[in-house]
């Protein structure tokens, strides 16, 4: 393999990251105002406004078919009151992330296009599962299931060429943590979760990113929000929806399906349900 340049330690990355780019600030507001007891549909429409694409989005989807309603929405305040404010936080997300995902070259078998379809159908998959388990805060699986490879993002962004380099080194008996350890010294699970911290994410969020390929090791409080993504990310890959276009995942540890009570005829429901579930979120996979 060529020399690359490349930072020696994780956090110089995550600083040089920091000081470039930033998540984008109509997500976090969205966050910040759903996360608030007290808060209102209208201080949530006034965020959302700020923004005509995520105007745009959350029209289109309180109009889809999922819906089914008779007549056209087209006030924000009732699509809110409609959606729900979780629904409007996932719709803000999702639509934050997704420019990034525009060029769709293909390096290898790898395309950025593909990683969007994994990452919703992750963060889809994610919430149906945790809901299907009885989890209380099922719809948080959501964004940590679109947000788990956040450090890929983050390398192919901005080292790219160390990111090219990791690819061509992935085949299906080794995992990408391992090929990533080789080469960079640390996983994208690790920096995924360091600059989800930096940049002031929920716990939650940060902790899940760090181990959705070891769930077991999330804290107590998010280990079952944790399984759940784990779980979907293993799901979504064998159904053909890999993350970088390799199927290179292991079937996740027995502690994590115990964990959630599902035996063999849960998941074979689950798997039968997968497909009529992403179907429901089409509208998710625009970019």
């Amino acid at each position: 393999m060529p020399s690359i340049a490349f930072p020696t330690t994780i956090e110089t990355i995550v600083t040089q990251i920091d000081e470039i780019s930033s998540f984008p600030d109509i997500a976090l507001r969205v966050m910040r105002v759903v996360s608030r007891n007290d808060a209102s549909i209208a201080d949530l429409r006034a965020v959302v406004e700020q923004d005509p694409q995520l105007v745009a989005r959350v029209l289109r989807t309180v109009n889809s078919a999922a819906y089914g309603l008779r007549c056209r929405v087209d006030s924000i305040h009732r699509a809110i009151a409609l959606l729900g404010f979780t629904t409007i936080k996932n719709l803000a997300l999702t639509a934050s992330v997704s420019p990034v995902f525009q060029d769709t070259t293909p390096i290898g078998s790898y395309n950025r296009g593909l990683l969007w379809k994994h990452l919703v159908s992750v963060a889809v998959i994610s919430r149906m599962v945790a809901a299907r388990s009885g989890l209380k805060h099922f719809e948080e699986a959501y964004m940590c299931g679109l947000l788990h490879d956040l450090g890929i993002i983050l390398l192919d962004q901005h080292h790219h060429e160390v990111f090219v380099s990791v690819l061509h080194r992935l085949n299906p008996q080794a995992g990408t943590c391992e090929i990533e350890r080789e080469i960079l010294g640390f996983t994208h699970a690790q920096l995924g979760a360091a600059v989800a911290e930096r940049w002031g994410f929920p716990e939650s969020i940060v902790d899940v990113i760090r181990y959705h390929h070891d769930s077991r090791r999330c804290q107590p409080e998010y280990r079952s929000i944790g399984h759940a993504v784990e779980i979907a990310n293993y799901l979504c890959t064998r159904r053909g929806l890999p993350s970088l276009g390799v199927q290179n995942i292991s079937i996740p540890h027995r502690d994590a399906f115990s964990a959630l009570s599902l035996g063999r005829e849960g998941m074979r429901v689950l798997v039968e349900d997968l497909e009529k579930e992403l179907h429901k979120s089409q509208d998710l996979f625009r970019i």
